[in-house]
This record gives structure tokens, sequence and C-alpha cells, in this order.
């Protein structure tokens, strides 16, 4: 029987899913795909649509190379490790002038693989909701150049990168794909494109070769762009272009160009100039028409847009362009020596080019409105136009008109950006407003029938449903406002004004004490109660504004230090400890210790100019160094496991077979496996195969999944025995509805510990003594002051555990601890979401430890005397039903109205700074993660409600047999 706790956990999980989708549903750009495709037959040419410059081409695409890798200069007496490494591209600008261009390769943000692909074969423009495709990414239905060579009879061989596979399947003729999601790779893929690809160039019976390189990326993913192991790849692939330039015909045209760049730390994803500027070398077998002054102005820019790429290879080989393409072909590629004859047919490419790009945003234009008439019209009319003195040329050729005709596909692809960087500006401040509501609302509130919680979101999202009909938008708009609004003050008014009544009465009676005994007064507030609770709201009012500064969002997790000392201390001063030496004094200087210590374990981000990594987690270390913090790391994490043994022991959580076995006996392989998983994987001896050492990583996940299901199975610590006095003797009782929880928590620290690696698994141990130290520190303090130094916690140790609020952030290598390879991709987004969330993840699970906590009682942990009301320790919560019905009812509470709160700030900074600079780079992967944080809360936050029912309810049925027997 679910019970109205659970009900209620599941309906404020609803309610949290519900509004931070609404949010979402307004800002993430998106745009409509419009799945047509070019035919030959759409414009009357002789040859298709332009008449082929080349036969053939050879695209060589080095992920991640940054357009400052492929220039040289001599002159620079102290280069960095990655500079002057690729010479190859500036010899062959002197040797062959007329011949070659080099040129700075713009990507449109955000710079992840998937989307640059995309750009590179369609020729549109990426929008931020397309990000979650670079994950397991599927196949892409628009019109590309890839399709289109397959409908033209063209023969399309491709090397490298498996993710072309993925998108692009059925049209390759021959194809050599390799696995590219494994970036501590550095040399699989790599090794096997130059296996085959001067082969491939040497055959006869191919059109086009792909050939992608992951080296340069990977290097700069596991490493940083200034490690050898970059500096290695770069002299690599220069080796490499040198020797496919001797392979190419004066029919073939090469490539060279990159995908996006990549940041000092070698991560990408973002907008940063270092991210999206990447290079374009283009190598001609035949040579390039000379061009006037005038006209290299315009024909030879010195950068051009990824976009670019796709008109100009269509046309250069004479198929059509892919119907949504936005680029611009590059002009310079179609002179020849034929002077006049060749500046005539770029006009007519250009001219084609302009009509398609136009037709597309007509198209576009009849299916959505984001597009207004006057502006299309506007465009309409200067291409009819310019088409009209085309053809009044009859064939002759005019610099002004392509000129125009050049500023015409500009201002549409300019246009296109902008309208697809709209936000729904009246949905984002509805969930914003219900956000904050619902978070004020949930503090007052006591209890609220539960479908008040499935009507509140229903009837705003049955409206909103229908806001893409753009004649009612303004007024589904207003209506949903309205509805929301009205469902919010008619469930809530009754209480709320009962709680803002008590709130002012409390005031007036404060400013009339004041007035009477002056400072004292606030002084004695300042030492009670209340004032620990006022500490902590302003703690969390001061971490939720700070979404609205940049600066805070980049010293965030230096700054969670602080708060919690800030609370710590408060606290401190208000328990009023006996003596210097006391248990709570120890467990402040715990707590603060293990805090500060933290620090060590903290990543760098690229705006952090100041942060340096420290030495215990720098990889540049001698092999003893590297041995030491394998020792270190291997003491201190088996002496947290065993720590966390002893507590539960010394609780009385193990006299029952399912916790000790969990706890003696999984833990203890669990523990050994981790050891000699790190010792394997670090070695430089290998003694197994990496499938074999794979196998021990997975036996870890499968013990905890078997441990969770014994802790959920059998939850119970407690055991009744009478030792012949008459009075019964209660053993394990003191901890009997927090230990399943606890025991969970121990579980998943050797799987955590995996993912981390040993280098940063000791961060597990200062995060258990901060937790326990904070749970003995919060005794006797309010559900809500406990909930809120657990989510400080949390974030501080997001920060801990090597994250940072970044896209380029995320550890993908968690996804291959214990795997080469994954058919699904389930089994990976599980692992990188534990390695990102898992300080949420455990602090969720002990949490029921510090909620539940209670003073030691004056017998000891394994005999309790369950008629003595002192010595009850957790079975209150047995004996009192309504207790823990309360507890778990204000946790809920608690936990999800600061939720709504932060992530409703968090929104409401990128609602306001959604024009500014930074707002892809800073405020949305804040926002982002502040979201995913929600999440991660709520559900765990359901499975802790589930196992403390399900703890409960057997709790009750064991005393209920009791009963009977005697």
């Amino acid at each position: 029987m679910v019970t109205t706790t659970i009900k209620t956990a599941l309906w404020l999980l609803w309610l949290i899913v519900f509004t931070l989708l609404l949010y979402l549903r307004g800002f993430l750009l998106t745009k409509i795909e419009i799945e047509k495709f070019s035919s030959c037959h759409d414009y009357a040419r002789e040859d298709c649509w332009s008449k082929p410059r080349y036969k053939r081409a050879v695209l060589l695409l080095v992920d991640a190379l940054r357009h400052d890798f492929t220039l040289y200069n001599s002159s620079v007496k102290n280069p960095e490790p990655w500079q002057n490494k690729m010479s190859v591209f500036s010899e062959l600008r002197k040797k062959f002038p007329d011949r070659t261009r080099h040129l700075e390769f713009i990507a449109d943000p955000p710079s992840a693989t998937f989307l640059r692909l995309k750009g590179l074969t369609t020729g549109g423009l990426p929008t931020f909701v397309d990000l979650g495709s670079n994950f397991g990414a599927s196949e892409i239905t628009e019109d590309s150049w890839v399709k289109q060579l397959s409908l033209n009879k063209k023969n399309l061989v491709l090397l490298g990168d498996d993710t072309w596979m993925n998108i692009y399947s059925k049209y390759f003729y021959r194809a050599f794909p390799y696995p590219s999601f494994d970036v501590w790779d550095l040399h699989t893929v790599d090794n096997g494109v130059w296996k085959h690809l001067l082969p491939q160039m040497r055959t006869d019976d191919w059109d086009v070769i792909v050939a992608h390189f992951l080296g340069v990326d990977h290097a700069g993913h596991r490493y940083h762009v200034n490690h050898p192991a970059l500096s290695d790849k770069l002299v690599q692939v220069d080796s490499w272009i040198r020797e496919v330039v001797r392979e190419v015909g004066e029919d073939t045209v090469l490539f060279v160009f990159g995908d996006h760049g990549m940041t000092t730390s070698g991560d990408h994803g973002g907008e940063t100039v270092d991210e999206v500027t990447s290079t374009l070398f283009v190598y001609s077998g035949s040579k390039i028409g000379v061009m006037s002054a005038e006209e290299a102005q315009v024909y030879d820019p010195a950068r051009v847009f990824q976009t670019d790429l796709v008109p100009t290879l269509t046309m250069l080989l004479g198929v059509p362009t892919p119907y949504s393409s936005l680029g611009s072909v590059i002009p310079f590629l179609f002179l020849d020596e034929n002077s006049q004859q060749s500046r005539s047919d770029l006009q007519l490419v250009l001219q084609t080019n302009m009509n398609q790009v136009f037709r597309y945003i007509e198209a576009y234009s009849m299916v959505s409105s984001e597009f207004s008439s006057s502006e299309i019209s506007e465009i309409k009319s200067r291409v009819e136009d310019l088409n009209k003195q085309v053809a009044e040329l009859k064939g002759g050729y005019s610099f002004t008109l392509v000129r125009e005709m050049m500023e015409v596909i500009r201002k549409i692809r300019d246009l296109c950006s902008q309208h697809w960087a709209q936000f729904n500006l009246p949905v984002m401040a509805l969930s914003i407003s219900v956000m904050i509501l619902l978070s004020l609302s949930l503090v007052m509130v006591s209890s609220l029938s539960v479908i008040w919680w499935v009507l509140l979101p229903l009837i705003p999202a049955i409206v909103i449903s229908y806001d893409s009909l753009s004649p009612w938008a303004g007024v589904t708009h207003f209506v949903t406002v309205l509805l929301t609004f009205a469902t919010i003050v008619g469930v809530f008014y009754a209480a709320v004004r009962l709680q803002v009544s008590y709130l002012a009465s409390k005031v007036g009676d404060f400013i009339k004490s004041c007035s009477e005994n002056g400072a004292s007064n606030i002084w004695k507030l300042m030492k009670s109660v209340e004032f620990l609770g006022y500490s902590g709201i302003v703690v969390m009012f001061f971490m939720s504004v700070g979404f609205m500064t940049n600066s805070y969002i980049l010293v965030e997790d230096y700054v969670t230090i602080y708060f919690f000392g800030t609370l710590v201390l408060v606290n401190y001063l208000i328990k009023k400890p006996k003596t210097i030496l006391s248990e709570l004094t120890v467990a402040a200087v715990i707590a603060g210790t293990a805090s500060r210590m933290s620090a060590t374990f903290f990543g760098c981000r690229e705006e952090q100019f100041w942060c340096t990594k420290t030495w215990w987690l720098s990889l540049e270390v001698s092999s003893c160094i590297r041995n030491y913090k394998y020792v270190g790391s291997v003491v201190v994490f088996l002496g947290t496991m065993y720590g966390m043994y002893k507590y539960q022991k010394q609780q009385g959580a193990l006299m029952k077979t399912g916790l000790k076995f969990v706890h003696c006996t999984i833990h203890s392989i669990q523990c050994v496996l981790v050891v000699v998983y790190w010792a394997l994987s670090s070695s430089s001896i290998k003694v197994l195969t990496e499938e074999q050492i794979c196998w021990l990583p997975r036996a870890v996940y499968l013990l905890a999944l078997l441990a969770v299901s014994i802790v959920f199975c059998a939850p119970s610590t407690v055991s009744l025995l009478d030792l012949g006095t008459g009075t019964p003797r209660l053993y394990g009782a003191m901890s009997c509805y927090s230990a399943p929880s606890l025991a969970v928590y121990t579980t998943l620290l050797p799987v955590c510990a995996l993912l981390l690696q040993y280098s940063a698994a000791p961060v597990l141990a200062l995060l258990t003594l901060q937790l326990l130290a904070t749970s003995r520190l919060t005794e006797g303090r309010s559900v809500a002051f406990k909930v809120m130094i657990c989510h400080v916690i949390a974030v501080q140790y997001f920060y801990a555990t090597g994250h940072q609020a970044a896209v380029q952030q995320f550890d993908w290598n968690a996804a291959f601890v214990g795997f080469t390879s994954h058919p699904y991709h389930i089994v990976p987004i599980c692992m990188i979401a534990l390695r990102t969330l898992m300080s949420f993840v455990l602090v969720g699970l002990f949490l029921p430890t510090i909620i539940l906590q209670s003073p030691p009682p004056s017998k000891t942990a394994q005999e309790v005397d369950l008629g003595d009301p002192e010595n009850t320790a957790q079975l209150r919560f047995y004996i009192d039903r309504d207790l823990l019905s309360s507890t778990l009812h204000s946790l809920q509470h608690s936990s999800v109205a600061l939720i709504l709160l932060k992530c409703a700030l968090a929104c409401a900074a990128c609602f306001i700074h959604r024009r500014h600079l930074m707002i892809w780079n800073i405020f949305t992967p804040r926002m982002i993660i502040e979201m995913c944080f929600a999440a991660c809360s709520a559900v765990f936050l359901l499975f802790v409600v589930l196992l403390l029912e399900r703890t409960d309810s057997v709790l009750r049925k064991e005393f209920s047999k009791i009963s009977k027997e005697k």
C-alpha cells in the first residue's frame, strides 16, 4: 500500500520536473527541420547546379585542430609545446602560392563534435537543444552533401570516427570506421585512418574521401594543450599531410580542416574564441586564378564560416547544395586560369547559391512564425531584383552584382542566427514565477491534498501545449498565467495568510521588545535557535542570488567552503559547549578541517586564470610520487570503509544477517577489487589484458546492486532478546531507521572510488568525515536547517570531485571504467551521471542519518530498554508514527522548497542575462547543472522516503510478530 508520504514525494518530484521542463521549453533554442532535398531539376542548368571545377575531393578532418596550432613562426625563440609543430602549411603556401590558401575556420557554438559534423554536412546552424545529441548521435534526417553525393552516383569513402556511421550509415561506398568515444586512446583511430588513406587514394573508384583523425582531440581531453602527447600528435599529422599532398592530382582538391578548437585545458563545447576557431587549408590540384586587389578583398577572405564549406564542396563537384544550407561559396576556388569565363561561372554559382538559401528561408517561414512577412518580403524583393540584373547581363560578369549576392546570403544567415536565438519570454517568466511562489508556499504550508499537486501543474500544462498556434500565442500565455496564479492563490491562500500573520506578529513583538530593551535584546536573538534558522536562510539566499553574477559562478567552489564554515560557527556558538575539548568542539574542528582540505581536489575552469591543480592531482609526477599517492589513497579508502563498518557496529546496526552480510562480506570484496583494479590499471606492467581488467569494476557494480537489493529486502537492524530478567532487551535500535540508507551509502563508496580513480578517491573520506561531524553538530536542530547545511556540503563536494559548472568539465572517461565499448547508451549515461552528481547522491543517502539523529542513549547501542522512553533512540519514530510522518513531511517540503528557489534564481539569471556575452559559457551551464542537482536530489529523496517507509513497514511487522508470540 502506497502511503501518503510516498504519494507526496511522487507529486513533489512531478512538480519539480514540470517546472524545470516548462522553463527549458521557453529557454532552449530550437528550430524546425525541413526534410526536403535538393535536386538537379531545381534549376535549369546544363551541368546540374554548376559546372564541376574538380572531379575529386579529399577531406582531412583533424578533430580539434585549433587555428594557431597550424601557424609557423620561426621568430619565436621559446615556443609553447604546441607551437611550430605543423610547418607543412607554411611551406606549402610558400612553394605553391597559386594553389593554396590558409584560413580561419569559424564554428557556430556549441562546439561539440556531433553538432559540428551536422553543420559541416548540412550547412545549417545548430541550436543549444541539439547539444544532447552529441552523446549517442542518431541519424541526421536533413539534406546534406553526404546524401547528395549518393543521390548523384558519387562514391564516398569514409575513414576514421564511427560517428559518421551513426549519422549517415547508408551513404558510404566504402567505410573503415573506428570507435571514437574512448578519449584515452590516442592512436587506434589515427593509425587505422593512415593505414587505409593512401591505398584508397591510389584507387580510381572514388569521388570523395573523408578521413577523420581523432588523436589531437583525444590528447587534449586526456591531457592538455601543453602536454608532449599533443605535440607528438601534431607532428604526426603534419607528416601525414605531406604524404597526402604528393598524391593529389590536377583534378582533385584537398581540404584540411578542424571541426572546432580547444581550450587550454584541452576541452571544448562552449563558445570561447579558442573553442570555435579552427583552421581550413585548401590545396588545389590546379592553379587558382589571379584576382585584382578589389576582388581579393571579397573573394579571398581571411576567415570563413564552417557552413561555407558545404555549398563550396557541392558546387565544385557539380552536385546540388543541401536544401537547408545557409553557407556561402568560397569564391576564390571557382577562379582558374581562364579568367573571364571562370568569373562568369562564379557569378552563376553565387546566383544559384543565393536562390537556394532564399528558397530555404522562404520554405521555413511557411511552417514557422519566427520570421515576419516584412523581412521575407524585403529579401524576396532584393533577390528578384538581383536575378533580373543577372539575366540582363546575358552571360556577362559584374563584380558589383557578385558582391551584392554575397551580401544577401550573409544577411539571410545573420537573420536566421538572430531569430533562432529568440527566447519564449512569457513561458520563461511564467515558470520562474511558479517556482518562486511554490517554493515560498511549501515553506508555509503544513499539509496539502494530493489532488491539488496534480491540478497545479496540469492546468497550465494543458493550455501551454497549444501556444504553438501563433494567432493565439498571446491569448494562451495570458490565460496560462492567469490560471496558474489563480490556482496557486486558491490552494495556498489560507495557509500562507495564517503564516504571514504569525510572522508579522513575531516581527512586531521583536520591534517592540527592542525599543524597550535596546541592544541586549538583539544579542539575545543572535544567541537563540531562531537566529540559526535565519543564518541558514541568509546563506541559501546568497548562494541563489549569486547566480546573477558571472564572478560568483567562477568562484563558487571556494565560496561554498566559507558558507559551510559560517553555518558551523553560528551553530557552535549557539550550542555553547561547556569545555574547549568537548565532543561538540571536536566535531566542529573535524567538519571545518575536512571542508578546507576538500579544496585540494578542486578542478580548474578556463576562466579561472589564477587556478592551478594541486600536486596531488597533477599527472606529471615521478613514478615514486605516483606510488606514494597510490599507497596513500588505498590506506585512506580502506580506512574509510572500515570506519563506516565500525560506526554501524557501534550503533548496533549489524545485529541482523542482512546488513551484517552487506558490511562484512560484500564491502570487503568490493574493497579488494577496487584496490587491485587501481594497481593494474595504473601499472606500466600489463599482467592482464584490458578486457580482463574490466571485469574487476564490473564485479564491483554487480556487488553494489546485490547489496542494495539485500538492504531493501531486509532493512531491519533490531533484535528483541529476553535474558531471563523478565525485561525485554532491544538490540540495534539506535539507528534502526537510518542504518539501511547508510549501508547503501557505504556500498556506493567503492563505485564512486572507481569512477574518481585513486588520485581523487581520498575526497570520499573527507566527505564522510564532514557528514559524520555535521550529524553530531546538528543534533536537535530543525529539519530545514539540516537540509540547508547538507545542500551546502553537496554543492561543495560537486566541486571537490573535480567538476566545474562548464560543458567542457564533464568527465567522459567515467563511461569506460570497466568497459571498452558500449552497445547501448544507458550504461555510460548512468555512469557519467553518477560521476558528475555523486556528491548529491551520497549526501542524499546520508540525509536520514542527519535528519533522524538523536542524542545517544544512556545505555549501550546494543542494549536498549524498550520500556524506557529516554533510551529508545530512533525507535521513537516507531512508537510515534506521526513523528516519522511529520519529519519526512518537513524533509520533503524543505528540500523541494530549497530546490525550487535555487532553480528559480538560476533560471532568472539566464532570463536576465540572455543577451550577455557569457550566457552560453557561464550562466547556461550553471543553470543546467543546478537543474541536474534538483533532479538528482528529488530522485534520491524519493528513494530515501521509499527506504524509510520500507524499514518502518518491516519493523512494524516484526514487532507485531513478537507481540503475537508473547
